[in-house]
């Protein structure tokens, strides 16, 4: 008799438990939608120097971000942003999963060496994308970037103001979200988990 009330018990505290696990986890995410309007194959030139192609970012999740190094306030913000979230990336054992690319719209003064000395400030694992003239119409025309010269910095050189969002793009090179620059770093590593 006494057996049995045992065995009574421990099935009550194992349907306990079952019904505790089902009542308190998070119902499975939707998957992120696929934007068909963005994106599309690219040829730039890295901060080495080096021909770059869209090719090169498949089977990496990436956040890209289009702005440009002289910028004096959004685009340092956003690329502070993207390395603080890239740190807590590393941490947590994906950084190697994640590729942050920085595009330039203003290749005139971001040269290679030039991009190279910038993203020093931020990561040595970012990637920075310069080119033609062409090649920086294209790609902007491909991601929906909006950019225009206002005037003259400080320096002399073309001031922009620009839209500034930052693109969250699958291991097939799919445009995924894009992100207020002001986004909450943990919904943007929620979506990220989703896809790594």
């Amino acid at each position: 008799m006494k057996k049995l009330v045992l065995m009574a018990v421990a099935v009550l505290l194992v349907l306990a438990v079952v019904v505790a696990w089902e009542t308190t986890r998070e119902p499975p995410r939707e998957p992120l939608p696929v934007n068909t309007r963005m994106g599309g194959d690219f040829t730039m030139v890295d901060q080495n120097g080096e021909t770059f192609s869209s090719d090169q970012l498949a089977g990496q999740v990436v956040l890209m971000f289009f702005g440009f190094t002289h910028c004096p306030d959004i685009c340092p913000a956003t690329m502070a942003r993207m390395a603080q979230l890239y740190k807590q990336l590393e941490a947590g054992g994906h950084g190697d999963d994640v590729q942050v690319v920085f595009v330039t719209f203003d290749p005139e003064r971001d040269t290679p060496e030039h991009l190279r000395q910038y993203l020093a400030w931020f990561h040595e694992d970012f990637i920075g994308l310069t080119g033609s003239d062409e090649q920086v119409e294209e790609i902007a025309r491909q991601y929906s970037v909006v950019y225009m010269p206002v005037g003259e910095d400080s320096q002399g050189g073309t001031e922009f103001a620009h839209s500034d969002f930052v693109y969250l793009i699958d291991r097939e090179t799919r445009v995924r979200k894009l992100y207020p620059v002001d986004a909450d770093l943990e919904e943007i590593k929620d979506d990220l988990r989703t896809l790594l």
